[in-house]
Formats: C-alpha cells, sequence, structure tokens
C-alpha cells in the first residue's frame, strides 16, 4: 500500500503539490499560545515532510507561481507605496528605509560571522526578517549568477529553505512577544491599551461598542411627532442643524403625512401626526433622547426604501487631505455614513479627525438614489464583482518579466532585478495606476490572495518538496547556529526603529510598534500588538512601512547572494 502511494506520488507531481498545500494550510492555523505558524511555513514543512518521497517536479510550475506572487504583492501595496513618496509620508519612509538597510547589513555581518554563504546567508535574512520572498528572489539570482559554480547552485538554493524555515519559526514568536509585551515597557508605556484608548479619543474613532456580529453602526427607526415637540413645526434642515450641534449625526430622510409617502427636503415642514425615519449611528439613539421627538412607531412600508452600500476610491483632489468631519459637512453626504475605511489593502480606525488620502477605499451607506449621486464627487465606485482583468494582469507581468532581464555588471557580478523582481516593480506601478483610475485592471480580493498567498505558497510548498531529502541533515549541522544568528537578525534592527521613531519622530508607542511591525512585515507581530493593545490604532503606523518593507526586503534577495558569493 505504502509502495502504491509512493509511485503515484512520484508519477502524478501534481497531486503531491495538492496535499503540500492542504497539510500546510491545516497545519499553519494551528495556534500554540496564541501564535501560528502561518500557511506560509506551515506549507514549506508539508513540503518537507511530502518531499521524504523524492518527488521531482519541473522548476517552471514554481517559477509561474513565485512571479504571480510577487505582482499581486506590488499590486496590492502600489498605491502605499508611492504615497509614502511624498510630503506626508515622509517620516515612516525614512523610518522603514533605515530598518530595511540596517537588516540587510546586520544579517550580512551575521552570515560573514557564521561562515555561511549565498545559500544559508540568503535562508537567514528571509527567515530572520520574516520575508517569505526572498527564498524565490535569492533562487533566481543564485542561479543566474556567473561567479558560482554550476556544480554548486543547487545545494546552495537547497539551503534557503533550511535556513528561512529555522530562522522564521523562531524570529515570528519572538518577534511578536518582543515588540507586543517587551517593547512597549523599553518605550516608556505601561499600559498600552489605556493609550490607544486616548488615541481614539483624540482621532475621534468610531468603536463598535458591541462585539456580537448582530450589532449595527447606522440604525434607521421610525417616530410619530408629538404635538408641541420640537419637531413640530420644524423644518428637516433645522431639526438637523440642532441635533449636530448637540454632537449627534442624524438625518430625517422620509415622512407619511396621512396616506401619503414622500422623500422629506430640507425644507419639509414637519406637523404633529407625520411619522419620519431617523437614521443615526446607534449611539445616538441611546443617548440622544429621541423621546422628545415623538413616540417610536413601527412602520415597515416607510422603511421599505433601497440602501446601497458602495466602496468608493477617493480621487478628488479637493477632497484629499481633509478630514473626515470635512467630508461630513459636504452637501452630498447628507444621509450618508462611513462604514469602513481600506488604506492599503488594511481597514484602518476612523473618526472625525481622520485625514483622507488619495487611494482610501470609502465604504459609504445610505439612500441608493444619494449614494448614486455622491459617488462621482468622492471617487469612482469599486462595485463588488468577481471578474480579473486578466488583459491588464498578465501584460503587467509581461513587462515586469521582460524589464527584469537585464543585468549590470558590478565587482565582476551580473546583477539584475530578475524575471520575479521586475514582476514585483510593475506590480507596485500596475497597483498604484488601478488606484488612481479604478476603471480597468480590476483584481478582486479572492483572485489577489489567491495569486497572492496561494502562488506563494505553492511556490514555497515546491520548494519544500525539492529540498525534503537534505532538510533533515541540514537542520542538523547548522540549527543551533542559524537559530543565534536569526535572533539577531530578527531583533536588532527593530531595536534601531522603535528608537529612531521615540527620540526622532515623537511617535506614540502604538504607531511606532505598528509602524516597526510594518517595516519587517511581521503579520504574526501586528496581530499581537493589536490584542495587547486591545485596539487597532497600532495599524495606523503599519500600512506605509509595509509597502516599503515589502519592497525593500524582496529586492535583498538578490544583493545578499551578490555580496556573499
Amino acid at each position: 500500500m505504502w509502495q502504491w502511494f509512493k509511485e503515484s506520488m512520484q508519477a502524478n507531481a501534481e497531486l503531491a503539490i495538492f496535499l503540500t498545500l492542504a497539510l500546510g494550510f491545516f497545519v499553519g492555523r494551528l495556534k500554540v499560545k496564541g501564535i501560528t505558524l502561518g500557511s506560509v511555513t506551515g506549507t514549506l514543512l508539508a513540503g518537507v515532510l511530502v518531499g521524504q518521497l523524492d518527488i521531482q517536479i519541473p522548476d517552471l510550475v514554481k517559477t509561474v507561481a513565485f512571479i504571480g506572487f510577487l505582482f499581486a504583492l506590488g499590486y496590492r501595496v502600489g498605491p502605499q507605496f508611492f504615497a509614502a513618496l511624498r510630503k506626508d509620508g515622509v517620516p515612516q519612509l525614512v523610518v522603514a528605509v533605515v530598518g530595511c538597510v540596517v537588516g540587510l547589513i546586520v544579517a550580512y555581518a551575521m552570515a560573514k560571522i557564521m561562515g555561511y554563504g549565498p545559500g544559508w546567508g540568503a535562508g537567514l535574512l528571509a527567515g530572520g526578517l520574516t520575508q517569505s520572498a526572498v527564498i524565490g528572489v535569492a533562487t533566481d539570482a543564485i542561479n543566474s549568477s556567473t561567479t558560482i559554480p554550476d556544480d554548486q547552485k543547487q545545494t546552495l538554493v537547497n539551503q534557503i529553505p533550511v535556513g528561512y524555515a529555522v530562522c522564521y519559526l523562531f524570529g515570528t514568536a519572538a518577534a511578536a512577544y518582543f515588540l507586543s509585551q517587551l517593547a512597549p515597557r523599553m518605550l516608556g508605556t505601561r499600559n498600552l491599551a489605556a493609550e490607544c484608548s486616548e488615541m481614539e479619543k483624540k482621532l475621534g474613532t468610531f468603536k463598535d461598542p458591541d462585539s456580537q456580529p448582530a450589532y449595527r453602526q447606522v440604525v434607521r427607526r421610525t417616530y410619530r411627532v408629538a404635538e408641541g415637540s420640537e419637531l413640530d413645526g420644524s423644518t428637516v434642515r433645522a431639526e438637523e442643524e440642532l441635533a449636530a450641534s448637540r454632537g449627534r449625526r442624524i438625518f430625517l430622510q422620509r415622512y407619511r403625512r396621512g396616506d401619503d409617502l414622500a422623500f422629506t427636503t430640507p425644507d419639509t415642514v414637519l406637523r404633529a401626526g407625520d411619522v419620519v425615519t431617523v437614521t443615526a449611528n446607534h449611539s445616538d439613539f441611546i443617548h440622544g433622547e429621541m423621546g422628545a421627538v415623538g413616540t417610536e412607531v413601527d412602520d415597515t412600508e416607510l422603511l421599505g426604501y433601497d440602501i446601497e452600500s458602495v466602496a468608493v476610491v477617493l480621487l478628488d483632489k479637493r477632497l484629499v487631505g481633509k478630514k473626515l468631519g470635512e467630508l461630513a459637512e459636504d452637501e452630498h453626504a447628507r444621509n450618508l455614513f462611513v462604514k469602513k475605511i481600506v488604506r492599503a489593502g488594511v481597514e484602518i480606525p476612523f473618526g472625525i479627525t481622520t485625514v483622507l488620502h488619495r487611494g482610501d477605499e470609502i465604504t459609504i451607506e445610505g439612500p441608493k438614489e444619494l449614494v448614486e449621486k455622491a459617488i462621482p464627487a468622492i471617487g469612482k465606485p469599486n462595485r463588488t464583482s468577481d471578474e480579473t482583468d486578466y488583459s491588464y494582469v498578465g501584460l503587467g507581468i509581461f513587462l515586469g518579466g521582460l524589464i527584469g532581464i537585464p543585468t549590470i555588471a558590478i565587482a565582476g557580478a551580473n546583477i539584475g532585478l530578475t524575471t520575479s523582481g521586475g514582476a514585483l516593480i510593475m506590480g507596485l506601478i500596475f497597483g498604484w495606476l488601478r488606484s488612481r483610475k479604478p476603471t480597468f485592471g480590476r483584481f478582486p480580493p479572492a483572485a489577489e490572495w489567491l495569486m497572492d498567498t496561494g502562488g506563494l505558497c505553492m511556490f514555497v510548498g515546491i520548494v519544500g518538496i525539492q529540498s525534503g531529502p537534505n532538510f533533515i541533515s541540514g537542520v542538523k549541522s547548522e540549527g543551533l547556529g542559524l537559530l543565534f544568528a536569526g535572533l539577531v537578525v530578527t531583533l536588532l534592527p527593530m531595536l534601531l526603529t522603535l528608537f529612531m521613531g521615540k527620540l526622532i519622530y515623537k511617535w506614540p508607542t502604538a504607531t511606532n510598534l505598528g509602524s516597526t511591525a510594518g517595516t519587517f512585515t511581521t503579520t504574526a507581530s501586528i496581530g499581537a500588538v493589536c490584542d495587547s493593545a486591545k485596539s487597532r490604532v497600532p495599524v495606523l503606523g503599519y500600512t506605509v512601512p509595509y509597502a516599503i518593507g515589502n519592497t525593500l526586503l524582496t529586492i535583498w534577495g538578490t544583493v545578499i547572494v551578490a555580496l556573499l558569493s
């Protein structure tokens, strides 16, 4: 039975790939003391296990998966990457670049101290700085190198995933614990949750007060206007302005007078006996003393109008740089509420003081006809759709591969972007172009995830399968040394960026921690920091450095090979 299974896997390598993905994602979800391996590391280890069957897989499959991943990665962070090049993102840009450069220097120094060549050195860099993409870029760099003898290339390539696995496992856990537990105290913050709570108050953050899924931030109810109440004889505009003066944002959308139903206008005068719809934040109904208006009634017909929730990409130059509270004062904002803001693929906490950036995806909700009128004043809608513009994606990968082919001779070594590095750069450009003109190049999140995470996991899984026979011997020979070197590479650059943020830019601890987690692309760390802070405020410092870190750390795969060759 076992022999049949082994021969079947060897004869049908495609089945081995999918078995590796299935096992890897299962293992990656397992949680130990709040820490998970993640799908990438889980798939690598699963690949090593399946690789003990000595399965041969063509390199082309691995290359296609990896180049697709890099394009999707660049596409996702492109808008925020270019936003960081402008004035408002310079501090985070500087810290991220310095952190990445120091990370490269520390990795190179530790590799020299430990006597590592380009294989172990690239694995140390990939795992210590928790950047899985380095595996593929370094592999391409080794295979295309003219200074490394051909008979040594496969040995060096096999060393990369071993070094990555050892350093990543311990580096991820160490980074998450360090940033969430030790770093706040080092920066002088004893209660991170309390600091984030204060920041939320200053930001005016709309924080969901109810953790149950049934909670609705925006609520619509119907009231019968009482005789002598503040609504009796008042205009809609006057009542909405009165509520605003009390710190509440309410809208009166429709009303019933006798058997007639109609939409209100700002000049509509309401009378006793009218039934009117009131739209407001849930908290305003609780604290707003709505009983002074009249008696709540159940009028399903009056509330029977269509509500639309649409994500709109902010493109209007007049709104870029403004605060969300200023946007609420616009005439097009009447009866509309912001439900969510996504920046560079990351949902951020928001409030009236949140500054809007070009490319922000703002989800607005309200009556359908009002939402449709407001969309052109904000930007372009990004409506829900499952279709991918593959002509755009395919062209981007093709052009990226072309610009990555040329090389430059430096110190006797031919150095270039490689086709994978070119795909990353073109992904950045195409993602940025899409954010500026979202009328073309649609790449839905599900398709992006499949090419991004799915492509990376397929690549890493195949790497594990190919290196499986030599993996265990590699761990035995270099395990302890790699563990020590990896922890140094993980923690030393983090210390530098944290103190840069504190001493030079005077950032709040929450923002500082988010920036460091983003610089070194440690997804597990930002999750641990947010859990410790009991808030998503640290994410505000995460997005820009994450875009920079993803780009530079990936490119370092080529650089570390050149330095150690």
